[in-house]
């Protein structure tokens, strides 16, 4: 949390401490009045002075009331505002925890580019029948997940990887892999070793 952020709370903190500390003072003497008054205007003899005093309390009470009414209020909004802030930053928390678990992993993308590269072989492969296209898909999916905890997995040029799984699984076409600026045959002799897949 920023520095002037987390300041500037601390002030609200001690404004909204100090608020509640008058308020409940105000309270204090206000109660103390309409008790004095309530105990005067029960005295008194004379109806006018009577009427005043009552008039009076009746003031001072519903200032009381008041009083208490807005100390209740700065109270409910200050657990509100403590509530949702930990509302914000479990909400906060989640997406963190959300986006490092579907963040891919450096094998993960390397598996990634790899597929797509055979895809096009696998089907050609399979001759258009989905059923034996799909099988050549599991099987590499198989494949690529044993080599994926080899030590240099993610490192490995995509057109080195490709190349051996195509022998491992003895597949018969051309292996052609794309780059930026050129078709490269997989077969061709001193692959280019960028990874640019």
């Amino acid at each position: 949390m920023p520095y002037v952020l987390v300041l500037f709370m601390a002030c609200d903190a001690a404004k909204q401490e100090r608020a509640e500390q008058m308020l409940g003072e105000l309270a204090e003497l206000g109660l103390m009045l309409a008790r004095d008054l309530a105990t005067q205007a029960r005295a008194a003899e004379d109806t006018e002075e009577k009427v005043a005093l009552t008039g009076a309390f009746q003031k001072t009470s519903r200032a009381v009331r008041l009083t208490l009414a807005l100390d209740f209020k700065l109270s409910r909004d200050l657990a509100r505002d403590a509530a949702e802030a930990a509302r914000e930053e479990k909400a906060q928390a989640a997406d963190a925890a959300h986006l490092s678990m579907t963040a891919p992993t450096p094998a993960q993308i390397q598996e990634r580019r790899v597929r797509g590269v055979l895809n096009r072989l696998l089907w050609n492969e399979s001759e258009g029948d989905q059923e034996e296209y799909e099988v050549l898909l599991e099987d590499l999916d198989a494949r690529l997940y044993e080599a994926e905890d080899a030590p240099g997995f993610a490192d490995l040029p995509i057109e080195v990887l490709a190349q051996k799984l195509k022998a491992d699984m003895r597949l018969s076409g051309e292996l052609v892999v794309t780059t930026a600026e050129k078709l490269v045959p997989a077969n061709a002799t001193d692959p280019p070793l960028a990874d640019t897949g």
